[in-house]
């Protein structure tokens, strides 16, 4: 039993190896560590923090993204997210702030499932009503996810800079977006979960 666990995160690494080693993939990595100080020059340290934020997740899907794809393409939606906040795109494509909150979560929310298969805090190979009650439980973090995000942007409404943009409407369909993210990754790992089911 004492070994499984590393086994399994070894499993969840996909192509990535337990000792570093650098890959095309890390390229989009190094741009978001690079926005970093470049968002605090040239637009200040909220949106400084944003990139942080962006980067931290980024790393975070090097080492716990289940494949190289879904290291990538998490990435990207980051990346995106990112930058488009910085270059106030959101007050300019309204509907953009929605698809980007269901990309984002979609991202997030399976990262975190990952992190936490990884760390044997949640059982691969689940089948039948098991199956599901994983695929509700991942629901409900990605919304609590999306609960927190509003918080941070109230946050930062309040006491950093009060152009970040809140309000009723706002927040509920941020919400909403967010939720959606989250039960559209559900699915992923509840398919995830049968595929491997019935390859048993």
């Amino acid at each position: 039993m004492a070994g499984s666990r590393p086994e399994l995160a070894g499993q969840l690494a996909g192509a990535y190896e337990e000792r570093f080693v650098v890959h095309l993939t890390d390229l989009p990595r190094l741009l978001g560590l690079m926005a970093v100080p470049w968002a605090g020059w040239w637009f200040g340290l909220l949106e400084a923090s944003v990139m942080l934020l962006v980067s931290g997740g980024t790393w975070a899907l090097r080492y716990y993204g289940s494949s190289r794809f879904r290291d990538l393409s998490g990435q990207l939606v980051l990346l995106a997210a990112g930058l488009f906040s910085v270059l106030g795109t959101y007050r300019q494509l309204v509907w953009l702030d929605l698809v980007m909150h269901l990309l984002v979560l979609w991202v997030l929310t399976l990262l975190v499932h990952d992190a936490l298969r990884a760390h044997g805090l949640l059982s691969g190979g689940l089948t039948g009503r098991l199956r599901w009650g994983e695929a509700i439980a991942v629901t409900s973090l990605g919304a609590s996810l999306a609960v927190l995000w509003e918080i941070g942007e109230w946050i930062g409404h309040e006491f950093i800079d009060p152009g970040v943009g809140v309000g009723y409407r706002d927040t509920i369909g941020d919400l909403a977006a967010g939720m959606l993210g989250a039960a559209v990754a559900a699915w992923n790992i509840w398919r995830g979960s049968a595929r491997s089911g019935t390859g048993q």
